[in-house]
């Protein structure tokens, strides 16, 4: 036997890695169970990661899609995580948490309004510097904003796992003898994500598991502590387009369970409601059946008569107009019969949801801080928020600080510095908007420039605080044509130099009278097409600043031909023209409109099926 003076380094780290691997293969297989982990080879910093999952039903399992970094030397000072965990010990719950830095975690559970074991359901998380949200079905159902946002900076891997964790707390008691557990998978997408005007989140690729692409995945061969099982490769199993993660004993692995079902079993919920104008909207769970979702005997709302139930494109919105729907109410939404479009008609139950209603105009919002005068507090952006930001944090300036060119010197006091983006849930219209701000750090122009976007277009380059007015001076500028067509007004600011900064907002409804009052005049024609992406029908709003012959066609990523959606002479106004893509094969498009002869204009979209 060599002595260890004896070895040369070479030699050394050849045996000390050979007993290494010796070592975690003892540790492997000295777990008594076998999992599954698929992983990309390819890690993502920022985005939308979604899936389409059918979770095991047992105690002590969980079924997962999560993201993580692994670059190597691991430390659990660099630890980066954002999990979604289905829990197989529930029958209605989902667990949204990101684990920073010294491995600490911040866990959410979800209440789910339906089983997540018996059926298949789209489960995503959203990633950007500024926030982490959970979605259920394409609603959000959880956002995190907090300080250690800032630290998931490290990019990770997609991964989706079924292990058998050792924390009975957690996880619940395990027994052997309910061996073995299939969590299935439909598909999984990645979207990249883009700060800025437009689709922040773009298709990047879908796996449908038709079969193991070993250009983008590996199955994991590893184990660790505090997981009672070991994976192999053997239990990732693909059949009839599933991934199928298996969770069973050393002896009997791989899946040996039935046909894979795929029925929607589970009937449309409930998901929320809001009031704005003379209207309820009210949002369920999943495309719904004409008849059912436009009978006004379905709904009831104490105090109101009911006049009309429209289902909006998309099928999963349904507009009740009212005659005396007042803002200022707090209102109880009742809904109950509602069938979705499966060959089942699954009916709803009786259930019911508070109205959030549309903040009364004109909205007035103290940016940078609490509540002053009639301007709103600050807060943050969230699904069902009426407004809020997106990054930057609110910064008091200094109390001897005198701000001039104002007489609310103390909307000015305070600022929210390093804003991203500003949404205000506003009914469909023309606004103007203005834009409070002052500059209470630097004395020479030049130092903070920064571009502010509002719906997609650009409203204000490069502009320059201290360059306009100075320092400590009160700067209002104000846009007075922005066109909201989607219920949300957008603001996104972008840094040119050092942090752009607001003090304060006001928006205000432009009302006009006559012709104008139904067709407000564009400056410039335009084009959107909303949502993005959609399935299996979106929205195209073009607006011409005069009269003109109009001309809207479709084609497919290769650049061919699809079909015209729009031709003829169109008057000033807005415009709009449904597309119906149910007989379309799912991918990336093109949406062009050529005005005359003065010019075109495209967007790319994206069908989701």
């Amino acid at each position: 036997m060599l002595k260890p003076n004896q070895i040369s380094g070479t030699s050394a780290a050849y045996i000390t890695a050979a007993l290494l691997i010796f070592l975690q293969d003892a540790f492997a297989q000295s777990k008594p169970y076998r999992g599954a982990e698929y992983r990309t080879k390819a890690s993502y910093t920022y985005g939308r990661f979604e899936v389409r999952m059918k979770s095991a039903a047992g105690s002590g399992i969980l079924t997962t899609l999560f993201t993580f970094h692994d670059t190597p030397p691991f430390s659990v000072a660099n630890w980066n995580e954002i999990d979604i965990e289905i829990m197989g010990r529930y029958s209605n719950e989902a667990q949204y948490n990101t684990i920073t830095p010294g491995q600490v975690n911040h866990v959410y559970e979800d209440t789910l309004k339906f089983n997540p074991h018996l059926s298949f359901h789209v489960y995503a998380f959203e990633w950007t510097a500024d926030y982490v949200a959970w979605f259920v079905d394409g609603y959000e159902v959880h956002r995190q904003t907090g300080a250690h946002i800032a630290t998931l900076t490290r990019e990770q891997k997609i991964m989706m796992n079924m292990w058998q964790p050792a924390s009975v707390g957690w996880a619940g008691a395990f027994d052997p003898a309910t061996l073995p557990f299939y969590g299935y998978y439909d598909w999984v997408k990645y979207y990249a994500y883009t700060p800025g005007a437009g689709d922040n989140f773009t298709l990047q690729w879908t796996d449908n598991f038709d079969s193991w692409d070993q250009n983008r995945w590996d199955k994991a061969t590893h184990t660790f502590d505090g997981n009672n099982s070991q994976f192999i490769p053997e239990n990732i199993v693909f059949r009839n387009g599933y991934m199928i993660l298996c969770l069973t004993t050393p002896e009997a692995t791989g899946y040996r369970g039935s046909t894979i079902l795929d029925l929607d079993i589970t009937a449309p919920y409930l998901v929320w409601a809001r009031a704005e104008d003379d209207k309820f909207k009210v949002f369920f769970s999943e495309e719904v059946q004409e008849t059912s979702a436009e009978a006004i005997s379905n709904y009831t709302i104490a105090g109101e008569t009911i006049q009309s139930a429209t289902l909006l494109p998309g099928n999963k919105v349904v507009e009740l107009k009212t005659d005396t729907l007042d803002l200022a109410k707090k209102y109880v939404l009742v809904a109950t019969g509602i069938k979705d479009r499966s060959p089942a008609a699954l009916q709803m139950g009786l259930q019911f949801t508070t109205v959030s209603n549309n903040l009364p105009l004109p909205i007035k919002i103290k940016v940078g801080g609490d509540e002053e005068f009639d301007f709103l507090p600050d807060q943050n952006w969230g699904y069902y928020q009426e407004y809020g930001a997106s990054g930057g944090a609110s910064r008091q300036r200094d109390p001897g600080t005198t701000i001039s060119g104002t007489d609310q010197p103390a909307l000015y006091q305070t600022e929210r510095e390093g804003i991203n983006f500003y949404r205000v849930r506003v009914p469909d219209g023309k606004y103007r908007v203005t834009f409070m701000i002052a500059d209470s750090e630097h004395e020479a122009a030049g130092h903070r420039t920064f571009d502010v976007y509002a719906e997609g277009n650009l409203i204000l380059d490069n502009l320059d605080i201290v360059a306009e007015v100075g320092m400590n001076t009160a700067l209002e500028k104000i846009i007075s044509d922005l066109q909201v067509a989607d219920g949300v007004l957008d603001l996104y600011f972008k840094s040119q130099s050092d942090l752009p900064i607001l003090s304060a907002l006001k928006i205000e409804r432009l009302v006009t009278t006559g012709v104008e009052s139904e067709h407000p005049v564009p400056q410039r024609f335009n084009l959107q097409v909303y949502p993005n992406p959609f399935n299996p029908s979106t929205k195209v709003v073009f607006t011409l600043d005069k009269s003109d012959r109009v001309e809207i066609s479709l084609f497919d990523i290769t650049g061919r031909f699809v079909e015209k959606l729009v031709e003829g002479f169109h008057q000033a106004g807005t415009h709009s023209h449904i597309l119906d893509a149910a007989q379309l094969s799912a991918g990336m498009y093109f949406v062009r409109m050529k005005v005359g002869e003065r010019g075109q204009q495209a967007k790319k979209i994206v069908y989701l099926k």
